[in-house]
């Protein structure tokens, strides 16, 4: 994985000047949606947008929103640690076109492509952001942890 968090991917988006940060009240209700068609039909898919302050039922949300972060080629690569998604196809191609070795040579050639997917495997932890606790906005208490 790339980053630890969400937050610490929409910062590297901001150093990389991939965001524009929204920091005047907008409604979520369908104002968003109709700023984020916006720059998502933009060439090469905009930028990514972070609201400061969205607007739930008159409300200014303590709870920032983050749209389009993966609307372009070079987002995604950022999202998942490459300087390309071109280097990933490559890696599911592979993987795809791989067959059963037939000599050691082979098998030595598919062991290498496996060892350097071993990146890709799901990995456990005991402790994760979407295990904290959180604010609950129809009841105003927190949850979850």
């Amino acid at each position: 994985m790339a980053y630890r968090s969400f937050r610490e991917f929409l910062d590297a988006l901001a150093k990389a000047g991939e965001v524009t940060r929204v920091a005047d009240p907008v409604d979520t209700n369908l104002l968003i949606a109709e700023w984020a068609d916006r720059e998502m039909k933009s060439p090469g898919g905009g930028k990514a947008l972070l609201f400061e302050q969205p607007v739930v039922d008159g409300k200014i949300s303590k709870f920032p929103v983050a749209i389009n972060t993966m609307g372009s080629r070079k987002r995604i690569a950022m999202a998942l640690g490459r300087e390309s998604i071109d280097e990933i196809a490559q890696e599911i191609q592979l993987i795809l076109k791989a067959k059963p070795p037939t000599d050691l040579r082979e098998g030595w050639s598919l062991l290498k492509q496996g060892i350097h997917l071993l990146h890709a495997r799901p990995k456990n932890v005991r402790e994760a952001a979407c295990q904290e606790v959180v604010h609950n906005i129809e009841s105003g208490t927190p949850t979850g942890g």
